[in-house]
This record gives C-alpha cells, sequence and structure tokens, in this order.
C-alpha cells in the first residue's frame, strides 16, 4: 500500500482488511463478498429440455401442477420446424389445461428448462437408470459417486461443474446424498482451433471453399487467412467429421486429437498432421502384413539375459511399455505416449529379421514380442485398427480381452553409462563405461584416459570428487 494515509506500507492483503475495517468503524461501508455469478435465465423455446411445471389462469394467476401430476411428459406429436418459437406452443392439447384450483380453461408453460438442468445431475441417475421410486437410488448413488475423474472442456469448468456444485449441495441438505462435491477430480481440456478464411466479398468461408492460391472459389478474390481460434460455425473454420472419416477413418481422426497436443492444452488444427498420423497407422500396417506369416508360428520365450542380437529391440519394448503406461495413467499425455509408439514402431521397422539363420528363433521372438505390444498399446488410440492387426497376427479372440502388458524392471537397466569428467570443474572428456562400475573404478578410468592425463600436465591432484554413475571432477593445485 503506498499513498494512502495511515495504511501505506501495508501488504496489499492486510491493507484490505484494515481499510475495510475502518470504514465500517466510520460507519460508512461494510465488507461483503461479491460474486460473479448472475442469475440464471433457465428457460429455452424448445422441444427437448425439462417441461417447467406451471399453469397460467385468468383468475388464480401463476399455479403450480399438483404433485401427483409430475412428471410433466412431453408430447410426441410435435412438428419441429427450428421457426417461429417454441414447438409446444403449437400442440394444442399440451398447451390447454384445465387450472388446478378452479378448474376453469388455462394454459401451460411451454418453455422448457435449459438442458444444464437436466445435465446438472445425470451422473446420478447413471447409478440407477431404471429405478422407478424416484430420480435416483440413493444407495446405488452412495456407492458408485463422487465420480473419480471429471474431463471437460474450459466452459464446463465454469458452467456445467459449477451447477453441478449446486445440485450436488441441494440434494445433500435434502438428505438424498451424503457426499458434499460430485467430481474428485478435474482435467480441463483444451479447445480445438484452426486459422479463418475471410473473402472481402463473401465473409468467413468454408475451408473447402478457399481455391487454389487462397482465393475465394465464388468470386476469385484473394482470401485473408485469419488468426487460429477456437472453431465455430459463426467462423466457418470447422472440419466436415464426415469427410475426415470418409478419406482417412476414425482411427486417423482420433490419433490426431490425441497426439496433436497434451489434453489440457488447446489443439491447433492441422491437415499435415492428419495426413502424419495416417501414414503412422499404414506403417504399421505394413509392418505387421510384412512379418504376420513369419509370426503367427509358435515362438520360444527367452529371457532378457540369454539375448543377443535381440537385445535392444527387446529394450526398447520394455521402455515404451513403461512410458506408454505412465503417460496414459499419471498425466493423461497421450501424445508423448503415441510418441514413444512411434518410436517402438521406427525400431520394429528397422530390426533385420531374415539375416542370420543361426539368430533366426531370437529374432522372430523379439520381434513377435515388439509387435504384439505396439498393437495393444495401439489399441485404446485407434481401436480399429488395432483389433484387426491383433487377428493378422493370429489371436483368435479380442485385443481388448487382453492384459495391459507388464515391463521387465531388468531389462531397463542401462548397460553403458557416459560419464561426464571434469578438471577444476570444467568439462575436459566423456567415458562411455559398464553400468556396474563401481566409485573407485570410475577414479581410476578417469585419471587413466589421455584427454585428462594431459590437462593434468604439470598439475598436483590434490582431490577427485565422484558422482556415483554420472560425473567426476579433478581438483587440482
Amino acid at each position: 500500500m503506498v499513498a494512502s494515509d495511515r495504511f501505506s506500507g501495508m501488504p496489499s492483503n492486510q491493507g484490505r482488511e484494515a481499510v475495510t475495517a475502518y470504514l465500517e468503524e466510520q460507519g460508512i461501508g461494510r465488507k461483503a463478498v461479491n460474486y460473479r455469478l448472475r442469475d440464471w435465465g433457465i428457460s429455452r423455446q424448445r422441444y427437448w429440455g425439462t417441461p417447467i411445471p406451471i399453469i397460467y389462469c385468468s383468475f388464480c394467476g401463476t399455479v403450480p401442477v399438483p404433485y401427483e401430476d409430475l412428471p410433466v411428459t412431453l408430447p410426441t406429436n410435435v412438428e419441429i420446424t427450428m421457426k417461429e418459437g417454441s414447438p409446444l406452443a403449437k400442440v394444442p392439447e399440451f398447451v390447454n389445461v384445465l387450472c388446478p384450483t378452479c378448474q376453469r380453461p388455462a394454459r401451460r408453460e411451454t418453455d422448457t428448462m435449459d438442458t444444464f438442468v437436466d445435465s446438472s445431475w445425470y451422473f446420478l441417475r447413471f447409478t440407477s437408470p431404471r429405478f422407478a421410486a424416484g430420480p435416483f437410488d440413493p444407495h446405488a448413488a452412495g456407492y458408485w459417486m463422487p465420480v473419480d475423474q471429471y474431463i471437460g472442456g474450459i466452459e464446463h469448468a465454469v458452467l456445467h461443474l459449477l451447477y453441478a456444485r449446486f445440485f450436488t449441495k441441494v440434494l445433500r441438505d435434502l438428505g438424498l446424498i451424503s457426499f458434499d462435491e460430485p467430481f474428485v477430480n478435474l482435467l480441463t481440456q483444451g479447445m480445438v482451433c484452426k486459422e479463418t478464411y475471410n473473402c472481402p466479398t463473401h465473409g468467413y468461408l468454408f475451408p473447402e471453399e478457399v481455391g487454389r492460391e487462397q482465393r475465394c472459389r465464388e468470386c476469385n478474390r484473394p482470401v485473408e487467412i485469419g488468426r487460429t481460434e477456437k472453431m465455430s460455425k459463426s467462423k466457418k473454420n470447422i472440419v466436415d467429421p464426415d469427410d475426415l472419416l470418409e478419406k482417412y477413418g476414425a482411427d486417423t481422426a482420433r490419433l490426431f486429437c490425441l497426439f496433436a497436443a497434451p489434453p489440457e492444452k488447446d489443439l491447433e488444427w492441422s491437415d499435415q498432421g492428419v495426413e502424419g498420423c495416417f501414414r503412422f497407422l499404414n506403417r504399421i500396417f505394413k509392418l505387421v502384413e510384412e512379418y504376420r506369416e513369419e509370426l503367427q508360428q509358435p515362438v520360444t520365450s527367452l529371457p532378457f539375459q540369454a539375448l543377443t542380437v535381440g537385445r535392444p529391440l527387446f529394450r526398447k519394448t520394455q521402455r515404451t511399455i513403461k512410458k506408454a503406461s505412465q503417460d496414459i495413467e499419471g498425466e493423461f499425455h497421450f501424445n508423448t505416449a503415441i510418441s514413444a509408439l512411434m518410436e517402438l514402431a521406427n525400431e520394429i521397422g528397422q530390426f533385420e529379421l531374415h539375416t542370420d539363420p543361426e539368430t533366426k528363433e531370437e529374432r522372430r521372438y523379439a520381434a513377435k514380442s515388439a509387435l504384439e505390444v505396439l498393437v495393444i498399446l495401439l489399441a485404446p488410440f485407434a481401436p480399429h485398427l488395432a483389433e484387426e492387426l491383433w487377428q493378422m497376427l493370429g489371436h483368435p479372440r479380442s485385443v481388448f480381452d487382453e492384459p495391459w502388458p507388464s515391463y521387465d524392471p531388468e531389462a531397463l537397466q542401462a548397460e553403458e553409462l557416459l560419464v561426464v569428467v571434469q578438471v577444476d570443474g570444467k568439462l575436459r572428456s566423456r567415458l562411455i563405461l559398464p553400468a556396474s562400475t563401481d566409485e573407485e573404478a570410475l577414479r581410476e578410468a578417469a585419471l587413466a584416459d589421455p584427454k585428462i592425463k594431459r590437462w593434468l600436465q604439470d598439475r598436483e591432484v590434490k582431490k577427485v570428487i565422484v558422482v556415483p554413475k554420472k560425473l567426476v571432477n579433478i581438483v587440482t593445485g
């Protein structure tokens, strides 16, 4: 706080409290909490929605629908024209009713409630969808709720999530549930964004309305490429999912959406990125197709210690299992999990399967293990292709009946170490040594290194500091 009389020098939090207390003492103000939330207009002129249970009578005024007449059900003989107000207002047998109080002709409310009214408690209904004695079975809700993980866009975090919390607390106060919050964890995912196209004559254009050399197909005028922003129909910067599915298939679209960005970040749509994911899936298909006859035959499992030529591929497979499992389960980082699968696919593609007859069985085991793990790990991201690949590898049951693979900790241990060698804190050499090298052997190897010997000429070694498996620092006098 500065230039604030007696309050100058106070931290802002303390100053606010002190100023508020002063205003209250002087009788010229009071402490209050203001919320940004405003009144919620819940009525909509739609057919789909919760009917508002109100009847309007010329004599009795606004009359609630009697409890015994609830719920109000929507009529089925409704014509949805998308014009001229609520479609329910055009159904006389729904609109025209008798007043529950005086039995004179009256009119039913035709607006329905915003769908947020339904979505604010749908998760409770999911716990007992066939329960007929109330909105949900309290026992079932107590067993299944609260939801462990909620995933939604940013607009959900400030609207649906907030309303769901309100509903939950009201239901708690009514004694229908015993918990305070509906969701334990929240992951707010990013939006899908794309650049906009604007024609000086025709305004915003859909991507397919832009021709060669970025010109409007209608008037051939140059099109201005706008900034990347959230996809919306009004800006026409959207992608037709039917076209995407027709050209690439559902697996490619799904894989790109998960690979293009971490889930909490905005995803910038890229046609080149979609094409890249399509090529990746085709590469895996070709790998399986190339090896299918060879790998459909039974192979003998080998322990990691017995592997020689297949050891690098087996180790890469085990690292991929660990990486993908941690990224999926721990952080929802599907993009880096998919990246690990791409690396494994590259490693399999470079693996020589038929070069040496003496190591044929080991090579077949390493390749089959790697391909099967790749397909299983791919299944959550590209389920349709993974199911087909799994059958191509000779498995009669679904890939989704397979357990998630576990990794071999021994195979993850590095066989070699990169050790940095410093002289008086400055990098002078690097050594590649066996992973089992102990501190004394590290010290001896560093001092015996020819590069280090040149730096130690005419110097006296005062101390050798060893950081196991990482660094050797030689201190001279």
